[in-house]
């Protein structure tokens, strides 16, 4: 990270069973690299519960989820995004055909927008134009199913989609059926029925995941199993190849893991633990293998989300329901986390990411 970078953050605007929603909605900070200090640059307030968001790597457009009911009016926001001033506007907007859309993704060039709709258990693929707005009508995707936790469980819920490397594919998380499910992007916008399916535990909830760095295995994090699995990825699908628990021996309350990345060089994976409040850190052996560096309180409430620079010198996360971040150094050789400066209040923070300045 040079000497300042430029954070986005997505928050809760409005109340929701499980969250207060006292953000202003998307906010544009700065971060000293030096001194882990934030300093605000904008707010955009235009969008109803902003709670996830992704940049592609022009960084000229923001797309925005707004996280409702469908009768509510939720979908997805194109904003224009100016780096260098922090200024949104929108763009365009397009229907998510579902229930509290929760996550957004791109390609791996920028030419398909994928929406996860948990509430609903659908996700919808709209082909995008050089512009960044949708060039045609969507492929809505219905998945089917229940899993083993009927509270949680009583039907799908699709929580992340996420391209293969090799952008012939994408994953999809599916936490209400306990399933990660191939579909390949073909010919086509994307092929409606999967190619394959991976069964997860029980009751485990596959959240999100994140691939290594050769593309060679993907990490699994599991919100109530609260442990993260290693999958050999090839053609042929998933395998497993080991599991490790995102708590630290002996804890005995309640906690849901949350968000998972890789560290920039592709040495160390972290994961996030809402009711511990802490960091997991990890290092990747030959592989996948992980092996524990430490845990690491994030000094606040629920950190639903967190991010790493792209030097890999720095990790911010998200205290949604303490109204925080906190900056943390990234140890080069261990990968283990310090504290860095004071947390920053803001309003329930969801989602974090870092953009080039």
């Amino acid at each position: 990270m040079s000497e300042q970078a430029t954070i986005i953050i997505g928050s809760y605007t409005q109340p929701m069973p499980h969250v207060l929603g006292r953000g202003e909605g998307i906010s544009i900070l700065r971060i000293d690299g030096r001194t882990g200090v934030i300093t605000p640059v904008g707010a955009f307030g235009d969008l109803r519960n902003p709670s996830y968001l992704a940049l592609p790597r022009d960084q000229q457009t923001l797309y925005a989820v707004e996280e409702l009911d469908e009768k509510d009016g939720s979908g997805v926001a194109a904003l224009d995004f100016d780096v260098a001033s922090g200024r949104l506007s929108v763009r365009a907007r397009m229907s998510v055909r579902g229930d509290a859309a929760c996550h957004v993704s791109l390609d791996n060039h920028g030419r398909r927008l994928f929406i996860g709709n948990y509430g609903s258990g659908n996700f919808v693929t709209y082909p995008l134009g050089a512009d960044g707005r949708p060039a045609g009508d969507c492929v809505d995707i219905r998945r089917s199913g229940s899993g083993a936790n009927r509270e949680r469980q009583e039907g799908p819920h699709v929580h992340q989609v996420v391209p293969t490397p090799d952008g012939r594919h994408v994953l999809v998380c599916d936490a209400g059926t306990d399933e990660i499910a191939r579909y390949s992007l073909g010919g086509g916008l994307i092929d409606p029925v999967p190619d394959h399916v991976t069964k997860a535990q029980g009751g485990s909830l596959p959240r999100h995941l994140t691939f290594s760095l050769d593309g060679k295995q993907v990490f699994v994090l599991h919100e109530l199993a609260n442990t993260v699995a290693t999958y050999a990825y090839g053609e042929h699908g998933l395998a497993l190849l080991d599991e490790v628990s995102t708590l630290p021996e002996g804890f005995d309350g309640q906690s849901a893991a949350a968000a998972i990345r890789l560290h920039p060089d592709g040495r160390f994976l972290y994961a996030s633990n809402r009711g511990h409040d802490s960091i997991a850190a990890y290092e990747i052996g030959e592989h996948g293998r992980l092996t524990s560096v430490g845990w690491y309180e994030t000094r606040g409430r629920t950190p639903r989300d967190f991010a790493i620079d792209p030097s890999g010198r720095y990790l911010v996360a998200a205290n949604q329901d303490s109204h925080s971040l906190a900056v943390f150094t990234i140890d080069q050789s261990t990968g283990g986390l310090q504290a860095l400066g004071e947390p920053y209040e803001i309003g329930s923070p969801v989602c974090i990411l870092f953009a080039d300045r």
